[in-house]
């Protein structure tokens, strides 16, 4: 898979809280985070768990990997994020209350797989012959509300409440990330989308998926994304990455 990524400070916002990584030379992994809370703790807590998780998938994935040993391997290191993170904002007061969304993936092409890690309400998506499909599950309040069939999913799109999320990394000594894998065909024409929610909540994935899917390369699909969202009013950070199957 190739991958490209842009990340914006939005219309509103005074700082990007958003921030994503990527591995492309040894196995490859990608990664989007949406910082919050503290004085500059948003942007610290995205950024650290970008960087504590991106070295250590460089340290223990390899090309002969198996499923099960990357699920363990996403596991851990998300964990060990969260403690890093959650000792830093009870260290700093500028940090006091940080928190981050994260979604990682990594691709085992021998599988025919793609594994994630994923907590908060960033989202991957897969983008495939027969449509666009949000493979992740916001851990929101309004997502509680939808599954508890309190509101439907159309409501949720508007409800003034869809930024507030009910898991994040580093907020409290213990965290629960989702852990789970998509078939994922390695073909051309197949794309795999993780973003934050300044694209999410502001753009329809069918939308999404014309853009991409349109577009003459992954790098013009993120600026086209990017810009779709700010065209909207870019109420908030948005970071977009992009990854072509082929």
């Amino acid at each position: 898979m190739k991958g490209k990524a842009i990340s914006s400070i939005g219309k509103v916002r005074s700082a990007n809280e958003d921030f994503f990584g990527m591995e492309e030379t040894g196995h490859p992994f990608y990664m989007v985070a949406d910082g919050m809370g503290g004085h500059k703790g948003g942007a610290v807590a995205s950024k650290e768990a970008v960087k504590y998780v991106s070295d250590h998938l460089q340290k223990n994935l390899s090309p002969d990997i198996s499923g099960k040993e990357v699920e363990n391997i996403l596991y851990q290191s998300v964990i060990s994020a969260n403690e890093i993170i959650f000792e830093k904002s009870q260290r700093e007061n500028d940090c006091n209350g940080m928190g981050t969304t994260l979604t990682v993936a990594v691709p085992v092409k021998k599988e025919q797989k793609i594994y994630f890690a994923h907590i908060g309400d960033s989202r991957a998506y897969i983008i495939e012959d027969a449509g666009i499909v949000q493979v992740t599950e916001d851990h929101s309040l309004v997502q509680e509300l939808v599954i508890n069939g309190d509101i439907t999913e159309e409501q949720a799109k508007a409800h003034p409440k869809r930024n507030v999320i009910t898991r994040a990394l580093g907020t409290d000594t213990e965290v629960q990330p989702d852990i789970f894998s998509v078939d994922f065909a390695f073909e051309a024409g197949h794309h795999l989308l993780l973003c934050t929610d300044g694209l999410s909540n502001a753009v329809e994935e069918e939308l999404m998926k014309r853009i991409i899917e349109g577009s003459e390369s992954i790098e013009s699909a993120c600026a086209a994304l990017v810009n779709e969202a700010n065209a909207r009013g870019g109420k908030d950070n948005i970071t977009v990455l992009v990854l072509k199957g082929a």
